[in-house]
């Protein structure tokens, strides 16, 4: 028996996943012996990698997404700076943003900083949960309202909330690559990404993973797809579980 967690099972999961189970984004230039990286928001920000030993891959996962959150626009910084504000902290991670709390961090600081009007369905949805935080017990899930809300186009704040979102999403899986050069592929993961697989497409992301300057070519050739199957950790532990016998 062997206890990994859930970013090892995805990492092992990814190498069992079928064509349907992907959506490319960028199919770069593979090269199978390269490394292959995987990042997933969901309740957090999971990072890992895997790199070929002998006939098989080996898998690590990190804390990657506790690594400072970078900020590459005035708006970027103000959301920084309310964040530290908000927190009475000295830091922010990168995992604050590119998660699931971190659109609705970033939904709140547009909301606080008047850059919109809410619409009112959003708003009942931020208002219960705001009286719900500190209970063990949430009865509403205000990073899908905004998410669905930003699909829909009916609410400007939460256009503009996945649209930070969508970007600095990209912005760190573009640095996660720049430190692996995942030319065996980066794969996208959790369920954040395949629930907004068209913002995803259609936003910034892939200009914000590529955006790096005079290096910028070095990540044109990494094949990105994002992971369909919600099932890809459970793929991983059945793969793991069969290499060990």
């Amino acid at each position: 028996m062997e206890l990994i967690n859930d970013f090892e099972a995805i990492g092992h999961g990814v190498l069992g996943l079928e064509a349907e189970d992907l959506c490319t984004l960028q199919p770069g230039d593979p090269d199978p012996l390269a490394p292959v990286a995987i990042i997933g928001a969901g309740t957090g920000l999971g990072q890992g990698f895997l790199i070929q030993d002998h006939d098989q891959y080996r898998v690590f996962a990190s804390e990657g997404g506790h690594a400072d959150f970078a900020p590459r626009s005035e708006l970027e910084f103000q959301l920084l700076k309310y964040l530290l504000d908000k927190h009475q902290i000295t830091r922010i991670s990168a995992e604050r943003v590119v998660s699931g709390q971190g659109i609705i961090s970033i939904y709140q600081f547009l909301r606080d900083r008047q850059f919109g009007e809410e619409s009112a369905q959003v708003a009942e949805t931020m208002t219960a949960w705001e009286r719900q935080v500190g209970s063990s017990e949430k009865t509403v899930d205000p990073a899908a309202t905004i998410s669905m809300a930003a699909q829909q186009q009916s609410d400007y704040l939460s256009q503009k909330t996945m649209d930070i979102f969508v970007g600095a999403y990209g912005a760190e899986a573009g640095n996660l690559a720049l430190k692996l050069l995942p030319y065996g592929g980066l794969y996208v993961a959790g369920g954040i990404a395949a629930k907004n697989l068209e913002l995803i497409q259609a936003g910034p992301f892939l200009q914000a993973f590529s955006h790096k300057g005079r290096v910028s070519h070095l990540l044109e050739s990494v094949p990105v797809h994002v992971v369909l199957n919600p099932q890809v950790g459970l793929v991983g532990a059945a793969r793991r579980a069969a290499q060990l016998g």
